[in-house]
């Protein structure tokens, strides 16, 4: 509450108890005998007689002041009574309208009036921002009288256009309506006034609804009205199964979900950033983590509709960072931030693979798809341990949040200021998309590779993104959310 605010609110209670004696005294001297000696029809004590029911547009200073007469409880007009004039908190989380005295341009949230020798006290009333019905209370709880008066608030003039979703991803030859409306500035719709669309990439009708192509790409919606004009984006990206973290703090859950948004469906409810989801098409387990991975992480399992259980229960060491075979019968996980492990699913066959010196906070390690091998960055580069001999080979190339392409003859690497691939040989390294203009990759989130090879799929400024190998196209993948990270394929 402002410094304003409460100075008016003290004002209002002093005033109210001097005026409740004043009243008090003039009552025991039969102050009020000309009046009415009939209550008011619906006994509230607050008669309307002027200013009441107006209608005008946003922001706008009512040209009527707001004139109110307050009786007693034997409907006698009450004189030098304080009326408190209280705008009541619209559904926009903002009052609907702002009061001031008579002769002062300063509104604010509430003012007081003094009944004059009518019992009759005046208000000036401004609109707020928000259209509808805007509601002001008015009372003198002494009294007991208390009503509300209401006035309606129109849209202003035409300032912007609103559009929802700006950016979203859908799959090709699906579609969705695009929500837009010519609107104040205070984002109010105006009825009546309808935007014209155009559109690149994609395709649209006049009443908004749009239609993606048979061919991936990125689109824009363009919208005018008059001098108004805006755009939206649109990915068309293939539909592929995902499993991500979605970081919204205690809204924070491990989902399954395509790569358009659609299908969503919640595996589990967790407060942590940390998670590094994993899922294959082999097994219905999904595998994450939770805690902090250098002290007290643990890695679970789950199964839509199930619930979450202890990969190895009991343990004492840190464990996190979790990836699934591709067959689904192991389950590679980090101890103590420096050693690596493999346990079946069912928690048994416990095996230490190898240690290892990762230079930041990424440290999922990535499988080969035929289960033959398991890398994972390395202070001195990339190291790749053969799992048959438990041999290790280092790679001295740049390669952060490492990934296996299906074929098992790439890694998908972030390299400083690029998404990179080079070949499991340390050769032929490739750059695919630069960091510039999307952002820098996020500390918690790898790489990953679409079955069928041609997508590679990142975080970069925040936002879960899709890279082309072959072209380094770069489509947002908007549709999970601007709180997707970790996102990796069920392959």
């Amino acid at each position: 509450m402002s410094d304003q605010i409460r100075r008016c609110r003290v004002s209002l209670s002093v005033a109210c108890c001097c005026c409740l004696l004043l009243s008090a005294l003039t009552y025991a001297c039969g102050g009020g005998s000309d009046s009415s000696t009939n209550p008011l029809s619906g006994g509230h004590g607050v008669r309307v007689v002027a200013g009441g029911g107006q209608s005008d547009t946003i922001h706008a200073v009512l040209g009527q002041a707001l004139v109110v007469e307050i009786h007693d409880s034997t409907g006698a007009r009450a004189r030098g009574a304080l009326v408190d004039f209280s705008p009541v908190v619209g559904p926009s989380g903002s009052p609907g309208v702002l009061v001031a005295p008579p002769g002062q341009q300063e509104f604010s949230i509430s003012a007081g009036a003094i009944t004059d020798a009518q019992g009759q006290a005046k208000i000036i009333v401004k609109l707020g921002t928000a259209t509808g019905t805007a509601r002001l209370e008015v009372a003198n709880f002494g009294l007991g009288a208390v009503d509300t008066v209401t006035f309606t608030v129109k849209p202003g003039r035409p300032a912007k256009l609103t559009i929802s979703p700006r950016d979203t991803s859908i799959a090709p030859s699906t579609g969705y309506t695009l929500r837009a409306a010519v609107a104040d500035q205070f984002s109010n719709p105006i009825a009546g006034l309808v935007p014209t669309f155009s559109a690149n990439g994609v395709s649209v009708t006049p009443a908004g609804q749009i239609t993606a192509p048979s061919s991936t790409g990125r689109g824009r919606v363009f919208l005018s009205y008059k001098q108004l004009s805006d755009s939206a984006f649109v990915s068309v990206v293939p539909r592929l199964p995902m499993v991500i973290n979605r970081s919204s703090g205690a809204g924070g859950a491990v989902l399954l979900i395509n790569s358009d948004g659609s299908g969503a469906t919640t595996l589990v409810a967790n407060t942590d950033n940390s998670l590094a989801p994993s899922s294959v098409a082999a097994t219905p387990s999904v595998v994450f983590y939770r805690g902090d991975p250098a002290s007290n992480g643990r890695v679970w399992v789950v199964e839509p509709n199930g619930s979450p259980r202890l990969l190895v229960p009991g343990e004492t060491r840190a464990e996190a960072w979790p990836r699934l075979s591709h067959d689904g019968t192991w389950v590679y996980f980090v101890r103590d931030s420096r050693t690596l492990w493999r346990i079946h699913l069912d928690g048994s066959g416990l095996d230490s693979i190898t240690s290892f010196s990762a230079p930041r906070i990424y440290r999922a390690p990535t499988i080969a798809p035929d289960g033959s091998t398991v890398a994972i960055e390395d202070g001195i580069g990339l190291q790749i341990v053969d799992l048959a001999t438990k041999a290790s080979r280092f790679l001295s190339v740049a390669c952060a949040g490492p990934g296996y392409s299906p074929d098992g003859a790439l890694f998908a690497c972030f390299t400083p200021g690029y998404i990179s691939v080079v070949r499991t040989d340390g050769t032929g390294q490739r750059i695919l998309a630069s960091f510039a203009g999307l952002g820098a990759p996020d500390e918690l989130s790898g790489l990953d590779w679409s079955p069928d090879g041609n997508w590679i799929v990142g975080v970069l400024g925040g936002k879960s993104v899709l890279i082309g190998v072959s072209d380094g196209t770069v489509l947002p993948l908007s549709g999970l959310g601007p709180d997707a990270l970790q996102g990796s394929f069920v392959k």
